[in-house]
């Protein structure tokens, strides 16, 4: 689950500036490189199970991209009032303590998954 949810972020960190919702330069390190190197040789059938998965859950992949702005969105705004300690449940790939800007050596981050 948590690298489906990684390949989301991927796909959308190689959009373009103007067209993406967020930046994960570090998910692509998180997702199996046979994973990687098969869309990057077989791109349409990377896109035809992408569209598959859509069919048997819409909206799944928009919902995973928002979801992942929301909280990037909110820790910021966190930060901005002086945050001193974020809590990331069901944390799975989740790259935030490195991306976030303002988080490093000011706030403590603990990460918790099972």
């Amino acid at each position: 689950m948590a690298e489906g949810i990684t390949l989301h972020r991927v796909d959308e960190s190689n959009k373009s500036e103007e067209e993406r919702i967020f930046y994960d330069p570090y998910a692509v390190h998180f997702v199996n490189p046979a994973i990687l190197e098969y869309a990057a040789k077989y791109p349409e059938q990377a896109k035809a199970a992408v569209e598959q998965m859509e069919r048997l859950f819409p909206g799944l992949g928009n919902s995973i991209r928002a979801r992942v702005r929301y909280f990037d969105d909110f820790v910021r705004a966190a930060v901005d009032e002086e945050l001193r300690q974020l809590v990331i449940l069901g944390a799975g790939y989740d790259t935030r303590a490195y991306r976030i800007e303002g988080l490093k050596g000011k706030v403590r981050v603990f990460e918790v998954d099972h």
